[in-house]
């Protein structure tokens, strides 16, 4: 298990990066401007960016729980 936590500790960088463009890359920018409130879009920007459910969810003035539901509907990774 300490293996496993100190590669993603000595790797972090590289995972992000990837999980970062896997959420990019799973955005429908047209669905969403088309189902979503600016707030809630400016939310995902900034999920999509940072992963910050927290954050993302308060821009958007939704729950976390809410938010999440959103991108699921969405199919907006959430890696």
């Amino acid at each position: 298990m300490q293996d496993m936590i100190d590669d993603y500790n000595a790797n972090f960088d590289e995972y992000e990066e990837e999980a970062r463009k896997e959420r990019k890359e799973s955005v429908d920018w047209e669905l969403v401007r088309r189902v979503c409130t600016p707030a809630q879009i400016e939310a995902i920007k900034t999920f999509v960016e940072h992963r910050l459910f927290e954050g993302a969810a308060s821009i958007a003035g939704m729950s976390i729980f809410g938010f999440i539901q959103l991108l699921r509907r969405l199919g907006i990774s959430r890696a």
